[in-house]
């Protein structure tokens, strides 16, 4: 059996880092991506096919994934769609990039959420809506991600 180069394995784990990213944006709709994240995966998708991505690059990526988009379907006994309906009641009081947010929510009526859409929806609720959501789930997922972020 032939051994591995560390130039192919190198050139191997790029190709996963690409796949990954494909894979991401083929199951994902961009309203559930950040900005910036979408940004980002499109400039590494335009990079050279045979380009090997550095180690914070592989970092931010799977940062990213395994936590940030970690799928929510409520949050402190509260559905998705329940807090969605506080947050529109009270929709005139929000910024104009909120009232985007829950246009786009309103019309896709998703089921779940990833985690940082919904610590933004929970938070819209708490101090708009004054919607008595729990923080202990916020906590418990802001030392997770942290511990995560520690680890990585």
């Amino acid at each position: 059996m032939p051994r591995i180069g560390k130039g192919q394995k190198a050139l191997d784990r790029a190709l996963k880092h690409r796949e990954g990213i494909e894979r991401l944006l083929a199951t994902t709709p961009p309203w559930a991506l950040r900005g910036w994240f979408l940004d980002w995966t499109e400039s590494q998708l335009r990079r050279d096919r045979f380009y090997l991505f550095s180690e914070n690059e592989h970092a931010v990526l799977a940062k990213e994934l395994s936590s940030r988009m970690t799928p929510c379907e409520g949050w402190g006994g509260y559905t998705v769609d329940q807090l969605l309906r506080a947050a529109l009641s009270y929709r005139a009081d929000c910024s104009e990039e909120d009232d985007e947010l829950l246009t786009i929510l309103q019309r896709e009526r998703p089921s779940e959420l990833p985690l940082w859409l919904m610590l933004r929806l929970v938070g819209f609720c708490r101090h708009v809506a004054g919607l008595s959501v729990p923080y202990t789930d916020l906590e418990t997922a802001t030392r997770a991600a942290t511990r995560e972020e520690l680890l990585n």
